[in-house]
């Protein structure tokens, strides 16, 4: 028993078989009957011509799948007839003698059964071609649409972001407003604080006069108004600052 061919030897048996197959990737199909040799047509050729008639049938059937319009001239039956090492004329006797193909004029034949199979052939694959291209449409719009999702979404994340941000500087301008917002001592609190300090100043005093100025220092919204306080002790009367606290040089207030 002979040993079995690798991939290898397949590829240079076919290559040997079929060079053309083996050079062109798109090594053209067509599809017939496993039963064709019984076709009374072919019965009647193979009487005649023996098995080379029913070779001849099928080189001439590849041949005409091999052209554009499935159509071969008449003129080139010799020419064809010498490439595969028979006669011109029992290429003509199949062409001609039983029906098995369509002379046109004298000038072209082709084969009826070949045409309506590949009818066939070219429909399914213009319908897989175009489904295909729909699908890779579709698919192609599917991404381009996530794309777009994801690009307005981004946006729309940094707008927020952008806004949240303002917001957020808003509120703590707010808050260190608040913080920073003089509020007005109430008179138990000024004087708390001079009986605290012990200072010999009249609280309502130093109250009804920064009131009656709206809290202003000078031009600008009184600050701190212990800090006043200890201003206004110091100008009442140098002598009333006690003696815990360093005499300290006199206090300007924005």
């Amino acid at each position: 028993m002979g040993s079995r061919e690798g991939p290898g030897q397949r590829s240079e048996v076919q290559a040997l078989l079929y060079p053309r197959c083996a050079m062109n990737k798109d090594c053209y199909y067509f599809a017939h009957d496993s039963n064709a040799k019984d076709d009374p047509k072919c019965v009647l050729m193979i009487e005649q011509l023996g098995m080379e008639g029913y070779g001849i049938y099928w080189m001439l059937v590849e041949t005409l799948r091999d052209q554009p319009d499935y159509t071969y001239p008449v003129a080139n039956i010799p020419a064809l007839a010498r490439r595969y090492n028979t006669s011109a004329e029992k290429v003509r006797t199949v062409v001609y003698n039983y029906e098995l193909f369509t002379v046109k004029d004298d000038r072209i034949f082709f084969s009826e059964s070949l045409n309506r199979r590949m009818q066939v052939f070219n429909e399914k694959r213009a319908k897989r071609s175009e489904a295909g291209r729909l699908g890779n449409a579709f698919r192609w719009g599917a991404s381009q649409t996530d794309r777009n999702a994801i690009t307005l979404q981004s946006q729309s994340l940094a707008i927020k972001g952008k806004e949240s941000k303002v917001k957020e500087k808003e509120s703590m301008e707010k808050v260190a407003t608040k913080r920073t917002a003089f509020v007005a001592p109430s008179l138990q609190e000024v004087s708390d604080y001079i009986s605290e300090k012990g200072y010999a100043v009249d609280a309502r005093q130093f109250v009804d006069f920064y009131e009656s100025k709206g809290w202003m220092v000078g031009s600008n919204k009184m600050k701190d108004w212990r800090a006043a306080v200890r201003t206004w002790t110091r100008r009442q009367n140098p002598s009333n600052t006690p003696s815990h606290e360093p005499q300290r040089p006199y206090e300007l207030l924005d």
